[in-house]
């Protein structure tokens, strides 16, 4: 015959109360943990992080830092226009509750450290106007199901994108890649973000031809190409996406005839197609 042992309520209780605290207090410790390692590894030219991320003070009250009200997470990072230097370190992965990260105008230099495609709550990313090369992480462009926005226009990147891009980022709204080194073809996968309403990949090394597949992105309304190295004709599908209202495609190596359905571009704005190799009015 076993044995049972009853527990009274309250000790119960205790142990659960116990564990809870524990749980949370090492969620919000790694927050900590991360942040403070994030600004131990970057040079602090303004001490805004030096003079107010301390660890005797809670993470939600430093500079540039909001938490979640139901979870008491860190959910957003800005950090923009602050002189800060360095290079992003590896923790900023542990920021599992981030949805914006905003690290824009400064001088943060190497690689995107591969850990930011841990972040799957992640919504925005603004990385612009730093000094970042190497590669795009794969992960970030392919693995992130609620990214909305990443824009990581005037660096250094290059490499080529994924070929599956898009494949698992369809809340995907804008993409901002403008003025790096990324060459290669722009992937077909590309018509897989059916939400995308700004595409910005100008002032690259893109060759070959521009996809077909564009002209299945119908919520577009900016498509900036502009100053790459794109060629053969411009796909009458694009012609096609009567939302569109800005598009820039000069300086490119395109020939052809402009295509006669410029008609159904209702809203269309402003239209570039200067320095190609283009026939027709």
């Amino acid at each position: 015959m076993g044995t049972s042992f009853l527990f009274p309520f309250p000790l119960i209780l205790l142990i659960t109360l116990n564990i809870f605290t524990l749980t949370s207090s090492a969620t919000l410790t790694t927050d900590q943990d991360a942040l403070l390692a994030f600004k131990n590894a970057t040079i602090d030219t303004n001490g805004v992080l030096s003079s107010n991320w301390l660890a005797n003070t809670s993470v939600c009250d430093w500079a540039g830092v909001s938490c979640g009200i139901k979870h008491h997470r860190v959910t957003a990072l800005n950090l923009s226009n602050l002189a800060l230097h360095g290079n992003l370190i590896p923790h900023l992965g542990d920021l599992t509750f981030l949805q914006s990260l905003d690290i824009s105008s400064n001088n943060f230099t190497g690689v995107l450290p591969t850990e930011l495609s841990k972040l799957r709550r992640l919504k925005h990313v603004n990385a612009a106007s730093n000094n970042f090369s190497g590669e795009v992480p794969r992960g970030i462009l392919a693995n992130m199901s609620v990214l909305e926005e990443i824009n990581l226009r005037f660096n250094k990147l290059s490499g080529e994108l994924p070929s599956d891009i898009c494949n698992n980022t369809p809340k995907l709204k804008r993409l901002y890649l403008k003025d790096n080194q990324i060459y290669g073809k722009i992937p077909t996968s590309i018509y897989k973000c059916s939400e995308m309403e700004e595409l910005s990949l100008s002032g690259n090394q893109f060759n070959g031809n521009i996809p077909t597949e564009i002209g299945n992105l119908s919520m577009l309304t900016l498509l900036s190409l502009h100053h790459n190295d794109l060629q053969g004709n411009i796909p009458s599908s694009i012609f096609n996406i009567s939302s569109l209202e800005f598009i820039n495609l000069e300086g490119n190596s395109l020939s052809g005839s402009i295509p006669t359905n410029l008609d159904n571009l209702l809203n269309l704005q402003v239209l570039f197609l200067n320095d190609n190799n283009l026939t027709g009015a």
